[in-house]
């Protein structure tokens, strides 16, 4: 039997005000700094300056609206479709995986086109393991193995973990792995489990790592990136520019200079880059508040809704966005070696956009229940049971 309050779907409170504001401000700044990193590429590309900035406006509107749905949807009804995630998760990874199917930019195979639309898999599949570990850690039976109730986790993220790895996405793999393990250890897994697992897998990075030439050659620029200034070395010497160039108060929006045919990607994966030269270290630190809000917010929820399956799915797709994002900042200033994984509601881009208002329209959803006052909505944890 499924959850037994699912028969019920009204809501007993309000919306976290502090986590959707936080939302707003975060894509706000985030479409001021896309039309200012594109205007010149898109007026040299397409003969309008405008023309990143209003199709991601266009994503910006769609994805706040399906916000709204999400946080209207009781979030306890998601556990019910787990099984149905899981096959959707490994058809989408796999079918990128024939030949002529998927769309490749820069190398790596990671979206599926539909026409003018694109949509990026890996993107959604993060949301439907995250649901899917959360029913597997608040599953309560008598019968249940404590063992198998690790290890089918396991092999189910191991080979999502390897799928998304052959794309090639090792930001997006690496995240999914982070907010796994978060997840273990706050379900109550032993830290001696989590090490022991940490440990055997050593073996498997040093082979998924060093003995990738592409990877290997990564490791080596981020060590020494002046090494390597016109390969791999390029794009973090041009984002260190950047920096210097902002100071502590920035050149000024649209004032920046590295954008201009110096800086890769720039209204995608290194928009922080961007951020930094016309807001200065002001801006840069203004961004990191925000996510270092928006993860508070999140843990405050946690702490507060009333079932531990809520808990634990809103700490989790709240570290899911946040460690995406200091992913991407970490690559930015040097910390991390270069990945291809956008800044979560700041960079150009329709799906990261797209998921990441569906993982927090879920969040929102949980706040509600936060000092709910409808009997209809409290929940016993004792009925949280799966056929």
């Amino acid at each position: 039997m499924y959850l037994k309050s699912m028969s019920s779907l009204k809501r007993g409170g309000e919306v976290d005000l502090v986590y959707f504001l936080t939302i707003f401000i975060i894509s706000g700044f985030g479409l001021a700094m896309i039309y200012s990193a594109s205007a010149v590429h898109a007026l040299k590309a397409y003969g309008d300056s405008l023309f990143f900035l209003k199709k991601q406006l266009a994503w910006v509107c769609t994805g706040f609206f399906i916000l709204f749905v999400f946080q209207s949807i009781n979030y306890r009804v998601y556990f019910k479709y787990t099984k149905i995630m899981l096959l959707a998760s490994f058809v989408m990874l796999i079918i990128l995986l024939i030949p002529g199917v998927g769309q490749s930019i820069n190398g790596s195979v990671r979206w599926l086109g539909f026409r003018n639309l694109s949509i990026q898999p890996s993107e959604f599949v993060k949301i439907f393991i995250v649901i899917y570990l959360v029913k597997v850690f608040t599953w309560t039976s008598d019968k249940i193995n404590r063992v198998l109730q690790l290890l089918i986790p396991i092999l189910v993220i191991s080979a999502v973990f390897l799928l998304i790895l052959m794309q090639p996405d090792f930001g997006t793999a690496a995240d999914l792995l982070i907010v796994s393990g978060i997840l273990f250890f706050v379900s109550g897994f032993s830290i001696i489990s989590i090490l022991s697992l940490s440990v055997l897998s050593i073996p498997m990075f040093y082979l998924l790592i060093y003995q990738v030439d592409y990877r290997k050659d990564r490791i080596m620029a981020f060590l020494d990136p002046w090494q390597e200034r016109f390969g791999n070395g390029y794009h973090i010497i041009q984002s260190f520019i950047a920096f210097k160039k902002g100071g502590l108060f920035g050149a000024g929006l649209g004032l920046g200079t590295q954008k201009i045919k110096r800086l890769p990607e720039p209204h995608t994966d290194f928009i922080f880059a961007v951020i930094a030269e016309e807001a200065g270290l002001l801006g840069t630190v203004l961004i990191v508040v925000l996510f270092c809000i928006l993860f508070w917010r999140g843990l405050y929820i946690a702490l507060h809704v009333s079932d531990r399956a809520g808990s634990l799915l809103a700490i989790a797709l709240t570290i899911m966005i946040v460690i995406q994002a200091f992913i991407n900042i970490g690559v930015v200033i040097g910390s991390l070696p270069t990945t291809g994984i956008p800044l979560p509601m700041i960079s150009y881009g329709g799906s990261s956009f797209i998921s990441s208002m569906i993982a927090l329209g879920i969040v929102l959803n949980i706040s509600k229940s936060m000092n709910a006052e409808n009997e209809d909505f409290a929940f016993n944890e004792g009925n949280l049971q799966y056929e």
